[in-house]
């Protein structure tokens, strides 16, 4: 069984499974890139799954509700055998909310991924000039080059206390231990970086 996590590609980079569609489960959520927040996730289910799941709901069954039960749970021929029950729906909705207005602008997740990789060209070159001791590009992980998706991640000593400094002065960022992220998508523009490298100089130096 092959189950590819998604999360971090979905909406933010373009992706192409028809090789292993037909033998791959694929997971996702709106959370962050889709612009759909909480409570929206997806699984793409390989065609002709006849897994049996120990622990699911009543929509599992949903199509086979009107036929005759029998001492087996009927699951679904198709993905709903991997639903749970009721749930709030309100998530889908923004989901589609934001999938069709990036629909109506014309652009695709190509372009979204394109973008952010713009924008963090200019953070890595600002910050190159900048010359900051506490936030080397040489402490990028992946190193520069890498293919990434749109986060920027630093390793860095004392990486709770350049967190506090940075988000005392305004600044949004995400610690993992050791790491900083930075991330970058479709609502920054050119301005948003360069006054983050201003903040950043001020607060690091």
């Amino acid at each position: 069984m092959v189950v590819v996590d998604g999360y971090h590609a979905f909406c933010s980079m373009p992706v192409d499974l028809s090789r292993i569609a037909a033998r791959a489960f694929w997971m996702a959520g709106s959370y962050k890139y889709a612009m759909g927040g909480e409570g929206a996730c997806l699984l793409a289910v390989p065609p002709g799954c006849r897994l049996r799941p120990v622990d699911t709901g009543w929509f599992a069954t949903f199509s086979t509700m009107t036929g005759p039960q029998g001492n087996q749970v009927p699951y679904s021929d198709d993905g709903f055998r991997f639903w749970g029950a009721t749930f709030d729906a309100c998530g889908l909705y923004r989901l589609n909310a934001s999938m069709e207005w990036l629909a109506s602008t014309g652009h695709t997740h190509a372009d979204v991924h394109g973008h952010a990789h713009r924008m963090q060209d200019r953070f890595i070159a600002g910050l190159e000039r900048a010359a900051l001791a506490e936030l080397r590009v040489e402490n990028l992980v992946p190193p520069r080059g890498s293919s990434r998706g749109n986060f920027l991640v630093f390793d860095v000593d004392d990486a709770e206390g350049k967190y506090k400094r940075m988000t005392a002065a305004g600044i949004g960022i995400d610690r993992r231990d050791r790491r900083l992220r930075f991330g970058f998508g479709v609502y920054h523009d050119d301005d948003q970086v360069d006054r983050l490298l201003e903040t950043l100089a001020r607060t690091l130096r």
